[in-house]
């Protein structure tokens, strides 16, 4: 459990939401591709640092509530969602940094962090 509380506070939320701002910003003009991609590979180190936090917490809910059904089902779509990858195209990767913000909003909202900083 000592590693729980490690990887917690280690946890810079601070960051993980600015990532997520970047990236569902609304956009006039498409940012270069490049830019895309530092965004999507920020987001995806997020995704790999809040997935087991989430998983742990979700697990703690009443299984077979409509709840814990709804947001295990979320959680098995990431690991889809981060094998479509950035997309070739500008709008592609535009529609898969968004999306992925969406999905790091997820994770940080059913990590826990928010009850370990309320303590």
């Amino acid at each position: 459990m000592g590693t729980d509380k490690t990887l917690r506070t280690d946890v810079d939320v601070d960051a993980i939401k600015a990532a997520i701002v970047r990236a569902l910003v609304k956009r006039t003009a498409l940012p270069p591709y490049e830019e895309l991609r530092g965004l999507y590979n920020a987001l995806v180190e997020h995704v790999q640092t809040l997935m087991p936090l989430a998983e742990k917490q979700i697990a703690r809910l009443n299984r077979g509530t409509v709840v814990w059904y709804e947001k295990q089902s979320r959680l098995k779509t990431i690991p889809h969602e981060l094998a479509q990858g950035l997309g070739y195209g500008l709008q592609s990767a535009d529609w898969h940094v968004r999306s992925l913000g969406y999905t790091v909003q997820f994770l940080l909202d059913n990590a826990g962090l928010a009850q370990e900083r309320d303590r």
